[in-house]
């Protein structure tokens, strides 16, 4: 009787086998398909990036709203008194560049103070990219605050500096630039021409990602 039982046994494995083989393909029937295979990062925001967005929100208040990562050209774009072509250049020059944070005013979201929130010791290229940032904003009269990440912060410090922004943006004031540093000077001269090239691209190797 043994080897009958262990028949039985057998034939109830390969069941259960053949059971879940078909659930499976019945699952993957039945998920959405993947055409182009991503996925959701896992690190969209470091630990310092979120306490940093937290104390961002509680300095700002309730009347407005913070939103991270915010790609700079849905909020900046070409000078309609320009060109078409200085105007894609513009775009252009703005593509991939990111603003870390960018505080709205909670009636309508309309955009008031950037917020730029680097690495104590950031590296060149970061520094390139806040100089082309800090140039945009003060162009367009976007008021920026720069802000080192850490682990903890002064959150009076942190309120008024950005309350004082919002208020200037509320009078269309574009904050007064700092002195730049030798590299910012040369990113910023490069800029320009390309903002003057006839076809209106931002030069190869330069200033783009």
């Amino acid at each position: 009787m043994e080897p009958f039982y262990i028949m039985v046994f057998a034939a109830g494995l390969a069941v259960a086998g053949l059971f879940f083989h078909v659930l499976g393909l019945f699952s993957r029937l039945l998920r959405p398909r993947r055409v182009l295979g991503y996925q959701r990062r896992d690190d969209f925001l470091s630990d310092q990036e979120r306490l940093c967005l937290g104390t961002v929100e509680e300095a700002v208040g309730g009347n407005y709203r913070v939103f991270p990562r915010v790609a700079a050209g849905t909020v900046l774009t070409g000078d309609r008194s320009f060109g078409r072509r200085r105007r894609r250049a513009a775009v252009a020059t703005l593509s991939g560049r990111v603003l870390d944070f960018l505080v709205c005013s909670a009636a309508d979201a309309h955009p008031l103070c950037a917020v730029l929130a680097a690495p104590a010791e950031a590296s060149r290229r970061r520094r390139r990219e806040a100089a082309l940032l800090r140039a945009a904003c003060a162009d367009a009269g976007l008021p920026l605050v720069e802000l080192t990440l850490a682990d903890g912060y002064e959150l009076t410090a942190v309120r008024r500096e950005l309350l004082d922004a919002i208020e200037s943006a509320e009078v269309r004031i574009a904050p007064t630039p700092e002195p730049m540093a030798a590299d910012e000077e040369s990113l910023l001269a490069e800029l320009a021409a390309a903002m003057q090239e006839p076809d209106g691209r931002v030069p190869t190797g330069r200033v783009r990602r």
